[in-house]
């Protein structure tokens, strides 16, 4: 296997690195304050993977296609494979990977997935570009984002109940939140209580593992502590899903994750084609979504 590099983009006070190993941005800092994540093992090992060809878990890890049954672990197998440097600037770059021997044992279709990062005043942006190269097959996939942020930024003077979400509408109070099973979208419902748009964050929030909800009702959303005034947002209109998680007991992160796809159902019949939030891409054609970063404070 190719050895990771990584990349470093500066845009003024602002500094990131990705990695070609899942086009990971595994830093993130403003005035030197890291912003992202920074994988510790023992609670969560990963920065901010890139989820592809699939968004959340399948169904005992499988699904068929054309008859054929496929074995394929949650989130996918992009997050695990080396990307191509394609272009590179002082804050910009992007990355590619492409379908191989390797990718179609657990997936027999072709792709390009290109991914661009771009710091610029406020912070980072995100461009998924997904190109299916077949003349005659259409491509099934999914396509999401999975950053942690450090949450409290600075541990030594805040908590992770210092910290607030804020949707940006005060006429929001609540939001119904898709709920999971073993990792599967379950038929049961919940809902997230707001006052005036924001929460107060606690771990408890949690117990039942990520909160899922439908992107259209809220388009953004921000956590900034309340006692420095220093957080981030994120603005995710492309995408269908926003799932927000951290582990229980302490684990000083959050992740915001914007989603074109979404776990398996508890009821799903294995076949990829009707697996809840596969995208039909036609021969020749191209998705494209992305998500903005904003560091605040």
């Amino acid at each position: 296997m190719t050895a990771a590099t990584i990349h470093h983009l500066k845009f003024g006070n602002i500094t990131a690195q990705i990695s070609t190993m899942g086009a990971e941005c595994i830093a993130l800092k403003k005035n030197g304050l890291e912003y992202l994540w920074q994988a510790n093992p023992d609670i969560w090992g990963r920065h901010a993977p890139v989820l592809f060809p699939i968004v959340g878990k399948l169904k005992d890890n499988k699904y068929s296609y054309q008859g054929k049954s496929y074995t394929m672990g949650q989130h996918g197998f992009a997050r695990d494979r080396n990307f191509e440097l394609t272009e590179k600037t002082d804050n910009q770059l992007s990355m590619v990977l492409k379908a191989d021997e390797n990718s179609r044992k657990v997936y027999p279709f072709d792709f390009e997935l290109s991914i661009q990062y771009c710091l610029n005043e406020n912070g980072l942006s995100v461009n998924y570009h997904v190109h299916n190269p077949s003349g005659e097959e259409p491509l099934f996939f999914s396509i999401g984002a999975h950053p942690g942020f450090g949450c409290p930024l600075e541990p030594e003077k805040e908590s992770f109940s210092d910290y607030q979400l804020d949707f940006g509408d005060t006429s929001i109070t609540s939001l119904p939140l898709y709920t999971l099973e073993g990792g599967l979208i379950s038929t049961k419902k919940s809902t997230l209580s707001l006052q005036e748009g924001k929460l107060d964050l606690a771990y408890k929030l949690f117990e039942n593992d990520a909160l899922i909800f439908d992107v259209g009702p809220v388009t953004a959303v921000s956590v900034s502590s309340r006692k420095t005034g220093k957080g981030f947002a994120m603005q995710f209109s492309d995408f269908k899903w926003l799932g927000i998680w951290t582990k229980e007991n302490e684990a000083n992160f959050i992740c915001l994750e914007p989603w074109n796809g979404i776990a398996a159902t508890m009821d799903h019949d294995g076949t990829l084609e009707n697996k809840l939030g596969i995208i039909e891409l036609a021969p020749q054609a191209n998705h494209k979504a992305g998500f903005q970063v904003a560091i605040l404070g």
